[in-house]
């Protein structure tokens, strides 16, 4: 065999083998599946760690998914977008999960992702409001009327035996921004209701607050995540990678909160607030958001009771003010099998 035709040998076996290679990696990356979600966020936030960990980590390749993550205006305009099938699953409020499901759309909540409300009802720091009760004849800012707040804060108008509009009045003031700051400062609006996110920016800005919220209220659940019944039903497995890869995300990211936290101000600065004064206390409320009562022994499952308790609230007032026109049946909206599936399955590797 002459040299010439040695080296083209070599380059043959080469450029077979480069080839070969190129064709695997492809087909890896064409077996793995599409799944497209929504949060009731209207940006990146630090909140929806166990999928940026996830994603950073791994964990969703290593199931073979490709997911993405996409933003909404709010609860209700997430649960829309899942309804409608833009979107294979979604976080967003208890509230807007029932309201969907009373509205025709069937839907599964699949996992408890916040345990607490992440919402909250505040006055000045220095106001004479004491508590809801006060707010007779006042006015409370809220970030969006769509937002997962509205529920909460008109339970807690309910609860107190005041009616929106008549006695307390809705209006739309900002997300903890400059706008805020100028409706407390202008007295056009006396408390405010919003993602505790929100505020945290409030205090940052100058004005210390303190909560207000009816203890019943702030008793309520967080945001679940959501399938329509119909991906439930089909395909349970793919639910279950899924979920066991997004449980993952979070246990990473609660194990190892410093790396997280300098991940996301380096690959997710808007998620963490970047190198806003907050930033730090932001990343440790969010903690708590994912930190599940004692009586939980596996993270991810359901508090049916709390559930109940917020679909009989909403189903208080009149008008827009009543959330429900009536009961929901929480055993067909509710399940823990697929967490429980998917820790099964992380506890055996």
């Amino acid at each position: 065999m002459t040299a010439t035709t040695k080296m083209l040998s070599r380059f043959t076996a080469y450029a077979t083998a480069t080839a070969i290679t190129m064709m695997a990696a492809a087909s890896q990356a064409q077996e793995l599946v599409k799944f497209n979600g929504v949060t009731a966020q209207g940006g990146a936030t630090a909140q929806m760690f166990p999928i940026y960990m996830a994603q950073e980590m791994g964990y969703y390749k290593e199931e073979g998914l490709d997911v993405t993550l996409n933003y909404s205006k709010g609860s209700s305009d997430a649960a829309r977008q899942l309804a409608a099938g833009n979107v294979d699953w979604g976080i967003f409020s208890s509230a807007a999960t029932m309201q969907t499901v009373q509205r025709g759309f069937p839907l599964k909540a699949i996992m408890q992702v916040y345990y607490p409300d992440t919402f909250d009802i505040v006055v000045p720091a220095n106001s004479d409001i004491k508590s809801m009760a006060d707010m007779k004849g006042k006015t409370i800012g809220l970030s969006d009327l769509a937002g997962g707040e509205v529920p909460m804060t008109r339970a807690s108008i309910v609860e107190t035996g005041l009616k929106e509009g008549e006695d307390v009045k809705l209006v739309v003031a900002g997300e903890g921004d400059p706008t805020t700051i100028r409706s407390f400062e202008t007295d056009r609006i006396q408390a405010y209701a919003g993602a505790k996110r929100d505020l945290l920016l409030i205090a940052a800005q100058g004005i210390e607050t303190r909560s207000i919220t009816p203890a019943a209220i702030a008793a309520f659940p967080g945001d679940a995540l959501s399938v329509r019944a119909e991906t439930y039903d089909s395909d349970p497995e793919l639910l279950v990678k899924f979920v066991r890869a997004t449980l993952k995300g979070r246990q990473w990211g609660m194990d190892n909160p410093d790396k997280a936290f300098e991940l996301l101000k380096t690959k997710y600065a808007a998620a963490s607030l970047g190198d806003n004064p907050v930033a730090p206390q932001f990343w440790s409320l969010v903690q708590t958001y994912y930190t599940a009562p004692e009586s939980v022994k596996v993270h991810g499952t359901m508090l049916p009771e709390a559930w109940k308790v917020y679909m009989d609230y909403l189903q208080l007032g009149e008008g827009e003010q009543k959330a429900l026109a009536g009961p929901v049946d929480l055993s067909t909206i509710l399940t823990d099998d697929i967490v429980l599936k998917a820790s099964e399955a992380t506890a055996q590797n």
